[in-house]
């Protein structure tokens, strides 16, 4: 009998299942869970918080959204490179501080910039080395990374903000293209790394590396390198959302880790990318993002206090997993 091909099984597959209207859209729901609850809780916000539907309102939201979603890609490219980073928003908070410091004295929010992405490149190197040379696991370290974070964001600090130049807060106030500054920055670093993702060998490494290490490295791939790669960037990304989010809040808070780092990994699992390496997309992560963004700006309109803003949070992280593994 002869074999069918692999060809001729996706052709006969498409013949099979015509791509009729419901079954695009199931893939698309599949491929984005978020949005069957996404698009009804903008729907309950805007009727219940008619300021939850002006323009300011939307403006201050994505804004907010972007700084975290900055750091988000760099968690979606470790989690699908198989491992784990809890130290990203300590880092962003710590480079925001560093950075914030210096422009208190020097002024120079250019030289402010470097100063973040270098604080953030420092931590990356630290956690992509540990991790690919010295073979330490990726929780254990990056959760001893995030504790020393954070003591050097208080410790600077001393606890209080730190106010950012005029001309930071100006750039944090800016609209282009009718988007805030911060939104097209993030919108950037959206294209650029799902381009990478999805169109370089780099990216193909990455998700072979997250779905199957061993296979990886008898065909000859440098996992080490490509591994540390991640971390890497992964720290630059923290260092860019550190400094975004001092332009944003014109001040640079050092506790804003505590913050958002539910919001980060809330948002990559929401968005879909597996714990266990292999599957994601920078996209998904966005929306993700965007859900428990929206969720926490609706509930803060309806006067809901920070505690059951977490329930809610909560929540809608589990029904959000559950609905992508059942849609998949």
């Amino acid at each position: 009998m002869k074999q069918t091909t692999l060809k001729e099984a996706e052709t006969s597959k498409d013949i099979s299942y015509p791509k009729t209207v419901p079954n695009r859209l199931m893939e698309l729901l599949s491929k984005s869970s978020v949005l069957p609850i996404l698009i009804p809780l903008w729907i309950l916000f805007a009727f219940l918080a008619p300021s939850f539907a002006t323009l300011r309102n939307a403006r201050t939201m994505l804004a907010a959204t972007a700084v975290v979603a900055v750091a988000a890609i760099g968690e979606t490219l470790v989690l699908i490179n198989g491992g784990i980073d809890l130290s990203v928003a300590t880092v962003v908070a710590c480079s925001a501080v560093l950075a914030a410091k210096f422009m208190e004295t020097e002024g120079s929010p250019f030289i402010g910039l470097l100063i973040a992405l270098g604080i953030g490149l420092v931590f990356g190197i630290i956690n992509g080395f540990s991790v690919a040379k010295l073979g330490l696991t990726p929780f254990v370290l990056t959760l001893g990374t995030n504790l020393i974070a954070r003591g050097i964001a208080f410790s600077v600090s001393k606890g209080y903000a730190i106010r950012a130049p005029l001309a930071l807060r100006q750039f944090g106030r800016m609209n282009w293209l009718g988007l805030p500054v911060i939104v097209v920055i993030a919108l950037v670093m959206l294209v650029i790394f799902g381009l990478l993702l999805s169109k370089t060998t780099w990216g193909r490494y990455i998700y072979f590396l997250g779905a199957n290490k061993e296979a990886a490295r008898y065909v000859g791939i440098n996992c080490g390198l490509i591994g540390a790669s991640v971390y890497v960037i992964t720290g630059l990304l923290c260092g860019l959302a550190g400094y975004l989010s001092v332009a944003n809040l014109g001040a640079a808070i050092p506790g804003v880790g505590d913050t958002i780092l539910l919001i980060i990994i809330g948002g990559v699992i929401l968005g879909g990318t597996s714990l266990f390496g292999g599957v994601g997309s920078v996209w998904r992560t966005a929306l993700g993002v965007l859900l428990l963004a929206t969720l926490t700006n609706g509930l803060n309109l309806l006067g809901f206090g920070f505690y059951d803003q977490l329930i809610a949070q909560g929540i809608v992280i589990i029904i959000g997993t559950g609905l992508t593994i059942r849609l998949r």
